[in-house]
């Protein structure tokens, strides 16, 4: 029987499959995770969780150490001010009875002074998934290898499930230009809160609680910092075209008689275009990626 012979591009899948297999680690994975930006994710809880989380949990050693020591060099440049004490309690004494009544202004009040009442006891938990990640179009090894390393992405994305203190977001600077939609009732003797952000876009440099999205939920921050938590990969990102977008970004909470949220869940789909990103000797021409990002207050709601 006669040999395949093998196209350039699958000789140079098998070799990564090869590579893979014989590390027996997820050391490759954070190449293809900087690919996309999806590591940066993983930064989006420290704009107010106390408790902050290691950037991820790979199975490698010299990685490991890596990450740990970037994070603690930039502990302080990734603290953000706790929103809760810049927010102004003062009653509202124009404030209907009748929650449906409220205009966008007094409904976007009510929710920064029941964030900064609830922050301090709040315990807030961050998942993400990757519905969607597609590399130069999916064509060439390296798209091709994409596909194959995607449910293991995922996998690693999912074991990043983080818990810490806090309400979410850079709420005190938050007004009713940031909310697209509001709507405010009454669900018992609970006050229901539902908003949907205008949309934000950001580039290479952000900061968490910037913006539209960044004032209600947090965003995905400075991209630069995250990609440097893996100095060891060659990723030259400041000559890339990366550009982030925050669709459908919403948060419906239940607030109790004392004004504290009781359950709450804020979430986004983070759109991740990229061009032109080199990492090592690949040239990565174009990337897509989708990360649906949700943060969730007793348990949802």
């Amino acid at each position: 029987m006669a040999k395949k012979v093998l196209t350039p591009a699958e000789v140079e899948i098998k070799a990564l499959k090869k590579k893979y297999r014989k590390e027996k680690t997820e050391k490759l994975v954070p190449v293809f995770l900087a690919i996309v930006i999806a590591v940066s994710a993983l930064f989006v809880g420290k704009g107010s969780g106390a408790d902050k989380q290691p950037v991820n949990n790979v199975d490698n050693n010299n990685t490991q150490q890596s990450v740990q020591n970037n994070d603690t060099q930039n502990t302080d440049s990734n603290q953000v001010q706790d929103p809760s004490t810049d927010v102004d309690l003062t009653p509202d004494k124009n404030l209907a009875d009748d929650p449906a009544n409220w205009t966008k202004e007094q409904i976007v009040q009510f929710y920064k002074q029941s964030a900064a009442k609830s922050h301090a006891g709040a315990e807030s938990s961050q998942t993400m998934t990757m519905p969607k990640m597609v590399v130069n179009d999916g064509d060439g090894a390296l798209g091709g290898f994409i596909k194959l390393v995607t449910p293991v992405i995922n996998s690693v994305l999912a074991k990043q499930a983080t818990t810490y203190g806090g309400i979410t977001g850079g709420y005190n600077n938050l007004v009713a230009s940031d909310v697209a939609s509001a709507k405010a009732y009454k669900e018992g003797n609970y006050t229901i809160i539902e908003m949907t952000m205008v949309e934000q876009t950001d580039g290479l440099y952000g900061e968490p609680q910037d913006g539209t999205v960044g004032h209600a939920i947090n965003v995905l921050g400075n991209v630069a910092t995250a990609v440097e938590q893996f100095p060891q990969f060659d990723i030259k990102y400041k000559e890339a075209d990366i550009k982030i977008h925050y669709a459908n970004p919403t948060v419906k909470v239940r607030i109790n008689e004392n004004g504290i949220i009781e359950k709450g869940t804020w979430q986004y789909t983070a759109e991740i275009d990229i061009k032109h990103l080199q990492i090592e000797s690949v040239m990565v021409d174009k990337a897509e990626a989708e990360i649906i990002y949700t943060i969730v207050v007793g348990g949802g709601f």
